[in-house]
């Protein structure tokens, strides 16, 4: 039964690659993922990536350690790289709830979604702008840990509390979340499946 089952799934896996539309969404949601991986080996600037190497396994055993790794886990970011996707998509996801969550009480948002995809637009517009917002805040928070953590600090001291490694860090972390979250908006309309699902899912497996 097991065997059948296994010539059933590669019967269907080789079908999609001779139907020309499947075989095109297919390769570009593969395409997609691959980006999305290479931008984990896009360091933040002024770090001490070594530094921050260290500490992470030595917290690995910790609450902070592990808050970390399933932070990632789920958002399919990676602060203990502290690379441009390091946030992953989670300010979006967060976004996304809260402007859930509001529309089952505020009266002006279930007006919105009853306007049908104009109001699902209109709302999902909002959620970018959420998006943006938590980004920055986020990032803030992150950036202020990298100084004080670790043996004095996590950060070159060339680069310690200055202006550049501000504005390269935040402008950083808050490009590569909002990049991912065009990613997963261009996989939804060009490629196969959710493709926020599947940067998580990609994450995951990483």
């Amino acid at each position: 039964t097991f065997n059948f089952r296994l010539v059933i799934m590669l019967q269907a896996f080789f079908n999609i690659w001779r139907i020309k539309e499947l075989r095109n969404k297919l390769l570009f949601t593969m395409g997609m993922l691959v980006i999305y991986r290479i931008g984990f080996f896009i360091p933040l600037p002024g770090v001490d990536q070594s530094a921050l190497n260290e500490w992470a396994e030595s917290a690995a055993e910790g609450a902070v350690g592990n808050l970390i790794s399933y932070v990632g886990i789920f958002t399919g970011g990676s602060l203990s790289q502290s690379t441009i996707f390091g946030l992953g998509i989670m300010p979006y996801i967060s976004a996304a709830i809260i402007f859930q969550l509001l529309a089952s009480v505020s009266e002006r948002l279930k007006a919105i979604q009853k306007e049908g995809p104009a109001g699902r637009q209109k709302i999902q517009e909002y959620t970018r702008y959420a998006t943006l917002g938590l980004c920055l805040v986020q990032s803030a928070f992150w950036l202020s840990f990298l100084q004080g953590g670790g043996d004095g600090g996590l950060v070159y001291p060339a680069y310690n509390g200055t202006l550049v490694f501000w504005a390269c860090g935040v402008l950083g972390l808050t490009a590569g979340t909002i990049f991912l979250m065009w990613l997963g908006e261009q996989i939804d309309k060009y490629g196969i499946d959710n493709g926020i699902s599947l940067i998580i899912t990609a994450g995951i497996i990483a």
